[in-house]
């Protein structure tokens, strides 16, 4: 929303010092929380910790650990080993073989990642030829240098795994003078041959801009981009699920922040950027819409305030999420061995139009995972019975106005769709009915006042997605999985300016809770691992955190001059309780942490249980109230 302010540097001032110190001790005492600011990325690092020890930093995602132990792997290697220092537009262009002599069922990738700097996040995005398996996000580097590990189970993609492959790791970065921090990164691959039978997908498609031959990732960009590509697929096909990746970056990176475009200029300043609160995610077959995806709110170690993700980052930053749209319904269609087209768009709200454009750099690629009925000739199906409602929008903006200017901006929209498709699908193995629906609604309540500096958001998405298993001659209320999220995040930002930029730095105050809960059964999961994805695995997390901490243009004058008493004065709360099949049993899983982020971030509280714990709703920011 404002010039970057991702870096922590001195006040001017002995008031300064003793009001930032001040809030240091609250703050760790308290650990209160609530909000966020959206923050450019025209200056965004964290400020040199010139006197600390030189002892690297663990910064880690709070995650349950995909197996009781990763140390009995059937085989293992490195996949991928690259230093990425001036890296933009050159991407690490490498080759995956399968390993040799050794029988596996599951995947697993470690991405470890150590830095020694300042500099920016960073969006890594790693394909196997045009097929994107992983979208991270790193953590923001320190001069005592930081380092982490994360795994993704990654055998959904278990036939990419069977082959040669181009790899290719986009993780554009700049590396000079100034910005000091590289990236090194090290991929393994260990593979585990557990006892279940897996039946991964046996062709995987890719919706992207398929540039692996030019040794470039095949990353889409939209609004700008063309993203539709046309497919003929095989005629025996028994079942199909689109995954897709999206994320928004660069002037959308805080896109949930965002008003309807008309009044992005309400206190005449670039306080509030447009095209509206609200992103909905499309995939269309042949110009129809197929189902489409309402984005979880992603914050990135440099967003809202750096100093809330340090040691411990946000919610899915080492593996954005992506997600599945079953089109298993359409097969009677897209089995008649013509081509046909699949498209992915990213709209918003306008309050004209209903939907509008949005800003630039939605990165986007979409997976086709294609299950073939190796018995039969042809899959058909009955004509498609379909009900799609255009989403249903509630609109309510209220301007305050004083002395012929505006003071105050406050914006409520609301909004909820439904759409649902049915089909009766025939194989070698019988008919059987298949359904995809979708529920979505969402909320978004933002108060802008100080001439849109300071800010109040409250913002709820939820929706079930319901899909058949492979069990199901006829889909009825009783065999239905449904999958339920609910995404709640509400914060405040209180930004002051000084008069004079060159003498003192502006000062950013921000609260920021938000919790993710979901119940599911993910259907790429459970298609490939029927025997193991039997009941819902239940999420409920939380992370509660605040900070403070000034920032100047003219910082990188004097960089080196830092006072270490003055910094990030952060702190973070995190709960986290998971319960999920899992093939080598301990399937509950709790975690309770606390940090403080200064001039040396604390661990102050790690808390891990054998069992789900209890996690605390997210609060509203007052006035919000809905």
């Amino acid at each position: 929303m404002f010039p970057s302010s991702r870096s922590c540097v001195q006040g001017s001032s002995l008031k300064s010092l003793v009001t930032m110190l001040t809030i240091f001790v609250v703050v760790a005492l308290f650990l209160q929380a609530s909000f966020g600011i959206r923050t450019s990325r025209d200056i965004v690092y964290r400020a040199p910790n010139v006197t600390s020890p030189k002892i690297p930093l663990a910064v880690f995602q709070v995650e349950a650990p995909l197996r009781e132990s990763y140390g009995v792997a059937a085989c293992q290697q490195v996949i991928l080993q690259h230093n990425f220092a001036a890296s933009y537009g050159s991407p690490y262009v490498g080759t995956y073989s399968p390993p040799k002599n050794c029988s596996f069922t599951t995947a697993i990738f470690n991405m470890s990642i150590t830095s020694i700097g300042i500099n920016y996040d960073r969006l890594g995005l790693l394909f196997f030829g045009d097929i994107e398996v992983w979208r991270t996000t790193t953590a923001m580097p320190v001069r005592t240098g930081i380092y982490y590990n994360f795994q993704k189970d990654v055998t959904a993609f278990d036939t990419l795994l069977r082959s040669e492959q181009k790899v290719i790791m986009q993780l554009d970065n700049i590396y000079d003078s100034v910005f000091t921090g590289n990236y090194n990164v090290t991929i393994t691959a260990l593979y585990y041959n557990d006892h279940d039978t897996p039946t991964p997908a046996d062709t995987i498609l890719p919706i992207s801009a398929q540039l692996s031959s030019q040794n470039q990732s095949s990353v889409l960009s939209l609004p700008d981009g063309n993203a539709t590509i046309s497919f003929t697929l095989p005629r025996n096909v028994a079942r199909a699920v689109v995954s897709i990746l999206a994320s928004g970056n660069g002037a959308e990176e805080f896109w949930y922040t965002n008003v309807p475009t008309e009044y992005d200029d309400t206190f005449n300043n670039t306080a509030i950027y447009g095209y509206s609160p609200w992103r909905e995610v499309q995939l269309l077959i042949d110009g129809e819409l197929a189902g489409v995806g309402w984005p979880f709110p992603i914050v990135f170690t440099g967003g809202i305030s750096p100093g809330l993700w340090v040691p411990i980052v946000g919610i899915d930053t080492y593996d954005l999420p992506s997600f599945e749209i079953d089109i298993s319904p359409w097969l009677g269609l897209l089995c008649d061995g013509k081509s046909h087209t699949f498209a992915l768009k990213v709209v918003g709200y306008d309050s004209v139009t209903t939907f509008g454009t949005v800003g630039s750099n939605w990165w986007i690629t979409g997976s086709i995972f294609l299950w073939v009925d190796s018995d039969g000739n042809q899959t058909t199906g009955t004509t498609l019975q379909s009900t799609i409602a255009a989403p249903s929008f509630d609109f309510i903006p209220t301007i305050t106005t004083s002395s012929g200017l505006n003071t105050s901006l406050l914006v409520s929209l609301s909004a909820h769709r439904t759409l649902s498709h049915t089909s009766t699908i025939t194989t070698s193995k019988g008919s059987r009915t298949l359904t995809w629906s979708q529920t979505l609604s969402y909320i978004n309540k933002q108060n802008f006042t100080a001439l849109g500096y300071n800010e109040t958001l409250y913002q709820l998405t939820s929706g079930t997605s319901s899909y058949s298993p492979l069990i199901s001659q006829a889909s009825t209320e009783t065999d239905i999985i449904r999958n339920t999220y609910n995404y709640p995040i509400s914060f405040t930002q209180q930004y002051v300016v000084p008069v004079d930029a060159t003498l003192m730095n502006s000062t950013l105050i921000a609260e920021l809770d938000r919790s993710k809960l979901t119940s599911e059964i993910p259907i790429l999961s459970y298609l490939t691992k029927p025997s193991i994805f039997t009941t819902p695995a239940v999420l409920a997390t939380r992370q509660n955190g605040s900070c403070t901490y000034g920032w100047n243009n003219t910082y990188y004058e004097f960089a080196g001059a830092i006072d270490p008493a003055i910094g990030t004065i952060g702190a973070t709360e995190q709960w986290f309780s998971f319960e999920r099949p899992l093939e080598s049993g301990g399937n509950e899983y709790g975690r309770h942490v606390k940090a403080v982020d200064g001039y040396v971030p604390v661990l102050t509280l790690d808390e891990v249980f054998g069992h789900t714990i209890e996690v605390p709703e997210t609060k509203i920011v007052p006035g919000n109230e809905l």
